[in-house]
């Protein structure tokens, strides 16, 4: 059959209903034949597997029961001729009519089957030599007492003894017979299962790529083709060109042709265009953004499709309703006080984020714009209002922040190695280092009246030891990798641990810490131990440097960045002498220190607890003199 005769044999006039069945047919035709295939497939296997079940499996479990009771049966007699024990003879006895039952079983399951001929002759020898063998045994082991004396019952036991020996022996045989033979069934299902799977998937690509090659050629033809000619009409159209005739339609239910007929009709009426009131609403429609019109009474007076979609109301739910109804209630305040006062002040705004309520109540984070209509007297006469969605973007930021904080963990990688390094050094050096300690102690306390000079000196090395093992700690503190145990926790919580931390140095120094917190009650989530520790070593630094009498000043506020990402700010400001210009550089570098005695770890330490948050800090001089810190952390939704 040549190409023209396949086009005419696919040729159907009639709707596009009708072509589009056709397609389907087309596609159910290959998926049914799939199915069928995998069904018949998935049947032979699943009575393969039943047979497993009911023949092999039965057999083999049987087998291994009947084994077992007939070693608890040697045993028993073995017991009753060791002891001399009759009682124990006969409970032997009773379990004589356990294995029969189960050889009984065995040869009803074997006899369900065809292919068990070696099996069958098996247990018929089986059966006969363990009948032999329990008539003797229950007549020999019950006279246990006179086997001593009796040269015919000694025969007896060792005839038994040999047939014992042969039916374990065949019993243990054809456990592991039956059991190998599970297992090869079972490896033999499984090779077949593997090319099942191989035959189905080849079989359903193959299907699949014919429905969908047979679809797409009958589908070119119906309709693809039909359209494309039409859509260069409307091209031509576009192009102010003349349009070609229409060919004459095979049926009169062919509705693309009926379109394209309509289509050159229309533009032959046509002579000139206008933008008209529909032409307008239709662009409104289609912006990509939610287009809320308000009135002066800032009630919703008209909407486009995607504010409807975004919300999930209807355009007539939306009419009418008020526009803070459709704010969330955590950005309601920021929306009333803030944005609608610019609005009606006559001052547009650009892109400010705020959470709209869904139909649903759920929290949908948009970039809002706004602007002023007037009157031509200058009244105003509507509020045109723009919202984008920006789910995707926050999900990109957050991607981005953790990418951020992966990278700091990346840069803390060698850290732990150091870490473990330090910790079998701190191991190996701390207990020398204790005994160092108390021996100075120890010779500081015998000198101490004997010889004053040399007690000093002990003293010294005392101080010394103690700066050593402060040491040894920060830098296992530095290296070691950090855990965080993140949980929502106030800004005041977190400046009341750290200001009780402090309270010993500020006590010493007679220092005043004045807190300002304008977060109030906004969690902050992140790890409350680790985190206090950073701002309690910053207060205590800054506690150090500021003279007596004075204030250090700590606050936290809350910032939005260049996104329109809303971020704690926390600063820690003192009066003291402030940094050398030329080392504000190093401040967080390791074993760089300013302060006499330090280690040089401590705002190491504080910036890699800052940065596994996700937050950066940053330290210099105030231009009225002493220093300041400042830490920009990220506020994260809090569950």
């Amino acid at each position: 059959m040549n190409l023209r005769a396949l086009k005419k044999t696919f040729a159907l006039s009639g709707s596009v209903r009708t072509k589009v069945w056709a397609c389907v047919i087309i596609a159910l035709a290959g998926y049914f034949v799939a199915t069928l295939s995998g069904f018949y497939s998935n049947y032979r296997q699943a009575n393969r597997l039943s047979h497993l079940q009911n023949i092999h499996f039965p057999l083999a479990r049987l087998a291994d029961e009947a084994l077992n009771t007939y070693k608890s049966q040697i045993a028993k007699y073995e017991d009753a001729f060791l002891a001399g024990e009759p009682e124990q003879a006969v409970l032997g006895n009773r379990l004589s009519a356990d294995v029969l039952h189960l050889l009984d079983q065995m040869e009803e399951v074997r006899s369900r089957a065809e292919d068990f001929d070696n099996e069958k002759e098996m247990l018929s020898n089986l059966r006969r030599q363990y009948l032999e063998f329990s008539q003797l045994a229950a007549e020999a082991y019950l006279r246990t007492q006179s086997i001593e004396i009796s040269v015919e019952l000694q025969k007896k036991v060792q005839q038994l003894g040999g047939m014992q020996t042969r039916l374990l022996n065949d019993m243990q045989t054809l456990s592991q017979h039956l059991t190998i033979g599970v297992e090869e069934a079972l490896q033999e299902e499984m090779r077949l299962a593997r090319i099942n799977t191989i035959f189905l998937g080849i079989l359903f690509v193959l299907v699949l790529a014919s429905s969908v090659l047979v679809s797409r050629w009958f589908a070119n033809q119906q309709l693809i083709h039909p359209l494309a000619r039409l859509q260069e009409m409307v091209n031509l159209f576009a192009q102010n060109k003349e349009l070609p005739p229409l060919a004459v339609a095979s049926s009169s239910d062919d509705e693309i042709h009926n379109l394209a007929a309509s289509f050159w009709s229309m533009t032959k009426q046509l002579k000139e265009t206008m933008v008209s009131k529909e032409y307008m609403d239709n662009i409104i429609q289609h912006l990509t953004g939610c287009l809320m019109v308000l009135s002066p009474s800032l009630t919703v007076v008209k909407v486009n499709y995607n504010t409807t979609h975004l919300l999930g109301y209807n355009a007539e739910e939306l009419e009418e309703k008020r526009v803070n109804e459709l704010i969330c209630e955590e950005s309601r305040l920021l929306f009333e006080h803030n944005i609608l006062q610019s609005l009606l002040n006559g001052h547009p705004v650009v892109n400010r984020e705020i959470c709209l309520r869904t139909k649903e109540n759920v929290a949908i984070p948009v970039l809002f714009s706004g602007s002023v209509l007037y009157t031509p007297n200058q009244e105003l006469e509507a509020l045109i209002c723009v919202a984008n969605d920006i789910r995707e973007r926050k999900k990109t930021e957050e991607i981005l922040r953790k990418i951020e904080v992966e990278r700091a963990l990346c840069k803390t990688k060698s850290l732990a190695d150091i870490g473990q390094l330090t910790s079998s050094i701190a191991h190996e050096m701390r207990n020398p280092l204790s005994s160092i300690k108390l021996n100075v102690k120890a010779v500081k306390q015998k000198l101490q009246d004997e010889n004053p000079a040399f007690a000093e000196l002990a003293e010294i090395a005392w101080q010394q030891s103690l700066r050593l093992e402060s040491m040894l700690n920060d830098l296992l503190n530095y290296g070691r990798p950090l855990t965080l145990n993140l949980v929502p926790t106030t800004l005041e919580q977190l400046f009341n641990a750290a200001l009780t931390d402090c309270a010993e140095e500020k006590r010493k120094k007679a220092v005043n810490i004045e807190c300002t917190n304008s977060l109030g009650e906004i969690p902050l989530r992140i790890d409350p131990e680790l985190f206090t520790r950073a701002i309690a070593n910053l207060l205590a630094n800054a506690i150090q440097w500021s003279p007596i009498n004075e204030t250090v000043f700590i606050s936290g506020r809350l910032h939005r960045d260049e996104h329109g990402q809303e971020q704690a700010v926390i600063q820690i400001r003192d009066n003291g002498p402030g940094i050398n210009k030329e080392k504000i550089g190093r401040l967080f570098q390791p074993f760089f220190t300013t302060r006499p005695g330090g280690t040089g770890l401590g705002l190491a330490i504080v910036r890699k607890i800052i940065e596994y948050h996700g937050a950066t800090i940053s330290g210099g001089n105030r231009p009225e003199g002493g220093t300041e810190f400042t830490i920009v952390l990220p506020l994260r939704q809090v569950s």
